[in-house]
């Protein structure tokens, strides 16, 4: 069953359940929670309500955010970070999470020329071609999307992979996903736009085509450009679509909404920056976008 969600970083409460969660929200997606009894807390209150909820790893926040480099070029980082994505899904299938994500490809990777805006990752935090080669990125990708597969299969546990930046090598990543469709897309409507902006030549339409069947989560929040940088996590508003300071997160969801029906949507976004009126009409219009086009079957 199709999911309104809302994330819950870092520590869940009732209280802000509550805040947040108005009748059309069925889900959760937590990350990073202080220990284990707060994990099954959340497994508790799902099951007591009928919910939903998955987890954007790091499931504990006990070495803080940290993504695992899921596509290291030296092998034995590579089978390091390996052996910690297993121990996350082993823990994440032991409390009943619906699904457990992960950043691929990460680090991200950066091909000259690009739009840089200060708050895309840093040279350190980052690929270029030069470290990391087509042939030598599709190799990693293959065999991180096998040993995936495995873990899903032995641990009984969904497998989720929302898209970095990956420059020139977005041919790439989706034959990955074609290749191995059991693990699951997640797409990032702000991230989406971004490497609109900072990528020439990247297609944000025919890349949403291509993986449009395999989405399972979308992460719905818009972007504003102002002064050479960027603002992220800002609540969708109607007002956006006129203003070309803002992202183009709406179109984004309603292309893909009339190629899938199934996937949920996770409101990342900061609630603060609106009223709960306003909260409450984003919920509803993503309701009726989401009804409008399962109404309407899509033809390629």
């Amino acid at each position: 069953m199709r999911r309104l969600q809302i994330g819950m970083w870092e520590q869940f409460s009732p209280d802000r359940w509550e805040q947040l969660a108005m009748p059309l929200i069925t889900g959760m997606e937590v990350c990073c929670l202080p220990d284990r009894a707060a994990l099954a807390q959340v497994r508790d209150f799902c099951r007591k309500h009928g919910l939903g909820y998955g987890i954007h790893g790091p499931v504990l926040a006990e070495d803080g955010y940290r993504l695992p480099v899921l596509n290291a070029p030296d092998p034995r980082q590579f089978k390091e970070e390996l052996q910690y994505i297993t121990s996350e899904v082993e823990l994440a299938s032991s409390y009943d999470a619906d699904y457990i994500l992960f950043h691929y490809p990460f680090y991200p990777v950066f091909q000259e020329p690009f739009t840089p805006f200060p708050r895309l990752p840093d040279i350190g935090h980052r690929y270029s071609c030069e470290q990391l080669g087509r042939g030598q990125f599709r190799d990693i990708s293959m065999t991180l999307f096998e040993h995936l597969a495995e873990l899903q299969q032995r641990f009984k546990q969904r497998i989720v992979l929302e898209h970095d930046f990956f420059g020139d090598y977005g041919d790439i990543v989706i034959d990955a996903f074609l290749a191995y469709p059991e693990i699951r897309f997640v797409l990032d409507t702000a991230r989406l736009d971004i490497a609109r902006r900072a990528f020439p030549g990247f297609d944000p339409y025919s890349f949403m085509e291509a993986l449009a069947p395999q989405i399972d989560v979308v992460h719905y929040s818009n972007v504003r450009y102002e002064g050479g940088t960027f603002k992220h996590h800002l609540p969708v508003l109607p007002e956006h679509d006129e203003d070309e300071r803002f992202g183009d997160a709406y179109a984004y969801l309603e292309y893909v909404a009339a190629r899938n029906h199934q996937f949920h949507v996770t409101f990342e976004h900061d609630a603060s920056l609106v009223s709960r009126q306003e909260l409450d009409a984003i919920y509803r219009q993503t309701a009726a976008l989401l009804k409008e086009k399962e109404s309407i079957p899509h033809s390629s």
